[in-house]
């Protein structure tokens, strides 16, 4: 029955390319497009319905339902440029995180669903009532497929829709799927990201027969087929001499189509060629309002007012008093000191470098925007009690301020108030975020500014040991690529002193002393690693003097490896099993991450 079902499709695949040589323009192209992707589709749910459903309820050969599992997860990576782009909902039903998430307005629940909780089960052990459970997934995901296929009934899209989704799905490779991002278990993120290649190169077979960008997406395919090795995998130079300029020839020919950019949800620049570099990211993308964009006007107000103590209570200390910017705006200590200098605070002093490219600030996620940040800090009785109101009054005496205030917001904007305050502290911290580090010019084209160890253990990072499946390049905090649209928070089971053999869980319960779910206890948000060589201590709380001492911890499994029980650890408890050596590797390279 699948095998029918698949050569009916592969005979209307041919069909629809025979239609585009007659298809007079990118209209009938883009309908093209549909087309193919409601086939591949097709072919997804007969593999669900007919080969995994079956095979998983008979319950005898568990290598069958492997293969037939992995053959899924390539056929949904075929079409995941499309799904994600146009159902970004119901595509979590088939590929959505392995855990709980949490929608804190609408105070929802949703439990985990798709491939990567079906991995869960079929790679650790499995006994009835889990074989029980796997099962009940997979008949979600024939739902959620004919879901979808219902959606496509009555939808219409662009061709410059699909050569953004088709561009956002090249991002998406390079940060996510060749890291084991989605596929921790099964390591068949490289044939996966081949796979998703195909899907690309059958869709611009549409478009074009003879093109720069179909002999560049069968370079990339040929690659990734010779080199399959989920560790021993070259990701660096997949990455600069495949992938970069695959999107480069994508958007060639899009330009030769005469198909505008897509104002998309992405953080991204919507002409970005590249994840890397200064010009790919648009920092106005992180901001709520159009008329609090970014300027240099408001940063450089921004900064004097970093560095003025009139903000705090008594003028006794500014921004800048924790922030050192030779300590890329940390200040080096365990715990932040507040303003009575005696006392400590809570947590760590967390870099402020590449802070306007998330979407949660606080280890705890207590504010949603960097304006709100600086209020916290600002009236916080602990850190600067201070208080806005005065603070502006007493700035509109000063012409040097109004001045600045003037230059930033206009003369015909009224008297400082404390949101100008606010946006404008939030305006400089936005403009710490140069990309002029050694991997920044090498993903750029310089490949001479990597050396041998830290190549080595940026490949490590990206691979082996599953350091950016948490820390998402390019930004290398809890921001994944290609949307940039969430900032997430993990439960490692960090220590309350630096001790593997009598570790006790450090008592700071973290998200969920604001927001009393089970699932956030013990969760922070996951921190940038741009600038870490220059922001010892490591971890919330400074547990780690040393970035050796942290790979160790992960290594170890996190808290589970060091005796630490959390049911909710959403850090991997496996053992990496990384030797010396590549520890040294991979502190190599995040010390190539330092701003120069």
């Amino acid at each position: 029955m699948a095998h029918r079902h698949f050569i009916l499709s592969t005979l209307l695949v041919a069909l629809i390319f025979l239609a585009t040589l007659c298809s007079p323009n990118a209209t009938d192209t883009a309908a093209n497009s549909k087309d193919y992707a409601s086939i591949e589709i097709q072919k997804l749910t007969v593999l669900v319905n007919d080969s995994l459903m079956p095979l998983a309820q008979q319950g005898k050969d568990i290598t069958a339902v492997k293969r037939s599992f992995l053959a899924c997860r390539r056929q949904f990576k075929k079409i995941e440029y499309y799904l994600e782009y146009f159902f970004p909902t119901t595509v979590k039903a088939l590929n959505g995180p392995p855990i709980t998430e949490i929608e804190l307005g609408e105070n929802l629940i949703e439990p985990p669903g798709g491939f990567q909780v079906i991995e869960d089960y079929l790679y650790n052990e499995l006994d009835t009532a889990a074989r029980a459970e796997m099962i009940n997934e997979i008949k979600k995901l024939s739902v959620a497929l004919k879901r979808i296929q219902q959606y496509q009934l009555d939808y219409t899209i662009t061709s410059a829709q699909v050569f953004d989704a088709m561009r956002l799905e090249i991002f998406r490779i390079t940060a996510l799927g060749i890291t084991g991002f989605d596929a921790p278990l099964s390591l068949e993120s490289v044939p996966e990201a081949a796979a998703s290649l195909e899907g690309l190169r059958n869709t611009l077979s549409l478009y074009t027969k003879h093109d720069d960008v179909l002999t560049a997406i069968d370079r990339s395919i040929s690659y990734l087929e010779d080199h399959n090795s989920f560790n021993g995998f070259d990701r660096l130079t997949f990455i600069t001499d495949y992938l970069n300029p695959l999107n480069a020839s994508l958007q060639k020919l899009r330009k030769q189509l005469g198909l505008p950019t897509v104002p998309s949800l992405s953080a991204l620049n919507d002409d970005a060629n590249s994840l890397f570099g200064s010009s790919a990211l648009n920092v106005n993308k992180f901001v709520s309002n159009k008329n609090d964009y970014f300027s240099n006007e408001k940063a450089t107000l921004g900064k004097a007012l970093f560095n003025d103590v009139r903000l705090s209570n008594g003028n006794r200390k500014s921004c800048a008093s924790c922030h050192h910017a030779d300590k890329a705006f940390t200040d080096g200590l365990v715990k932040a000191r507040g303003i009575d200098t005696k006392k400590s605070l809570l947590r760590n002093t967390p870099t402020l470098t590449y802070a306007g490219f998330q979407r949660a600030f606080f280890y705890d996620h207590k504010a949603g925007t960097l304006e709100d940040q600086a209020l916290d800090v600002v009236h916080n009785e602990m850190e600067m009690k201070g208080e806005l109101t005065m603070t502006a009054e007493e700035l509109q005496k000063d012409s040097t301020f109004v001045a600045f205030f003037d230059r930033a917001y206009g003369t015909s904007s009224g008297k400082i108030n404390p949101w100008k305050i606010q946006h404008a502290l939030a305006a400089y911290i936005r403009s710490l975020a140069p990309f002029t580090s050694k991997f920044d010019r090498y993903m750029e084209g310089d490949l001479k500014q990597l050396n041998e160890s830290e190549k080595i253990g940026a490949n490590l990072f990206m691979g082996k040991a599953k350091c950016a499946t948490c820390h998402f390049i390019p930004l290398f905090n809890g921001s994944p690529a290609p949307l940039f649209d969430k900032t997430e928070a993990e439960v490692l089971g960090v220590p309350e002193k630096p001790d593997t053999l009598h570790a006790t869980l450090d008592k700071d319960m973290g998200r969920y002393l604001l927001n009393p779910y089970e699932q956030y206890a013990y969760a922070f948000k996951t921190p940038t690693l741009r600038n870490i060589a220059k922001t010892a201590p490591y971890m919330h709380n400074g547990v780690y003097k040393t970035l050796e001492e942290v790979v160790d911890f992960y290594n170890r499994g996190g808290g589970a490896g060091i005796g630490i029980h959390l049911d909710n650890q959403t850090l991997s408890d496996q053992k990496l099993n990384l030797s010396e050596q590549e520890i040294r590797d991979i502190v190599a390279f995040m010390q190539a991450l330092s701003d120069e």
